[in-house]
């Protein structure tokens, strides 16, 4: 979502200096280029190496470093080359210092010669964040075309909670991918996405489940954030990090899932089910003891509740887009095509077992009226976007 662009991230001498890691990994990720370039101060905090190592290139912390000697005067060649500044955390010191025009090292000199798009994200104690200089010189910073972003209220350094915390890493990330053009085409839409593999309990220790690992369903709910939609992501047993802002709503089994999605159903613009949900549920479940190792064991399965048939017969369907996902093992296209019709769907992603579990797929999109798109091997946040872009379509 950011290739080719290039970020130039400030770190200062913040508590919250640690957290910028993960802004460099996520903005990896996103196919930017970083450089990094910090305070003798943060320095102190996290060690040069553990940007390097994330960044993939050196980082400044001194303009006279033999590590980018291949530059042309670094500070202009570097700005000239940056898509956006961010600075994170962002110190009371580094605030007023660039307000007043001050360049006395690597990050304030690249600062005031940087003439792209810049983002400051502050963390510092209340009193100090509320001092009357720091107010004044942020006010001139805003001015001066400086876009802020917090700080927020929570649990500061000095152990007291109150305004003054650095925004989390995932927000900045948001903020980012806002200002370097990302279409926000999908703002003002609601959309709930499922994710992962629903468990049927067999005793209180065993399950019935399958091997989603929830990639794809948390990939769709990243990408309709990155593009401005509101979104409720439902996940089953899923060890993934939270995506962007977002916090999972957590289920166990078919009938926790289902009784989430129509919790939500009526908010929502477009219901997308990317979780593998099972289809068959022990019939007599032993939840008070387990069960003994035999000989042989029969276990008399009943199928479980089919949540987008459930969803489908709900009142305002026709306001509603759903769609599905279908894995076979054989006859991909023509089971896909039987469940849109059977399911009552708008669109069904034919799914390739090949790359179950994988961080990318080779997907196929079948709409209502039979259109059939069949999509290259992808990055799953890429296919993500382009099944967003067909439920634009819808609605």
């Amino acid at each position: 979502m950011l290739k080719n662009k290039t970020i130039i991230l400030g770190v200062t001498g913040g508590i919250a200096a640690y957290k910028s890691a993960t802004i460099v990994s996520r903005l990896k990720d996103l196919g930017a280029e970083v450089w990094v370039v910090m305070t003798k101060e943060a320095t102190k905090l996290v060690g040069p190496l553990t940007f390097r190592t994330l960044s993939g290139n050196p980082v400044i912390v001194d303009l006279f470093s033999q590590e980018i000697a291949n530059f042309s005067v670094p500070h202009i060649s570097l700005s000239k080359k940056a898509d956006l500044l961010v600075i994170a955390p962002a110190t009371a010191n580094i605030i007023s210092k660039i307000a007043q025009g001050i360049a006395d090292d690597a990050l304030t000199t690249m600062a005031l010669a940087m003439t792209s798009k810049k983002l400051i994200a502050p963390a510092m104690n209340t009193f100090m964040w509320e001092n009357p200089l720091v107010v004044r010189n942020v006010k001139t910073l805003k001015e001066l075309g400086w876009e802020f972003i917090g700080p927020t209220e929570g649990k500061l350094a000095c152990g007291e909670e109150d305004i003054g915390r650095m925004v989390e890493p995932e927000e900045i990330i948001e903020k980012i991918i806002q200002k370097l053009g990302m279409a926000q085409d999908l703002k003002g839409r609601h959309f709930l996405v499922t994710a992962g593999g629903t468990r049927e309990a067999i005793d209180p220790v065993r399950y019935l489940s399958n091997r989603s690992s929830g990639k794809m369903g948390y990939a769709l709910a990243q990408a309709a954030r990155e593009r401005g939609a509101t979104v409720v992501l439902i996940s089953a047993n899923v060890e993934l990090p939270p995506p962007l802002d977002l916090e999972p709503v957590k289920v166990e089994s078919t009938a926790g899932m289902l009784e989430a999605v129509l919790d939500y159903y009526n908010n929502v613009n477009a219901v997308v089910m990317a979780a593998a949900v099972a289809d068959y549920s022990p019939k007599i479940k032993n939840q008070k003891a387990k069960i003994k190792k035999k000989e042989s064991l029969n276990l008399e399965l009943e199928p479980t509740v089919d949540i987008l048939k459930t969803i489908a017969k709900q009142k305002g369907r026709k306001e509603r887009v759903l769609v599905g996902f279908a894995l076979e093992t054989e006859n991909l296209l023509e089971n896909a095509q039987a469940k849109l019709k059977e399911k009552d769907l708008d669109l069904i992603v034919a799914n390739d077992p090949s790359t179950f579990g994988s961080d990318s797929c080779e997907l196929t999109l079948i709409d209502r009226q039979g259109k059939i798109e069949k999509l290259p091997r992808l990055p799953k946040l890429e296919a993500a976007h382009k099944i967003w872009d067909k439920v634009k379509e819808f609605l």
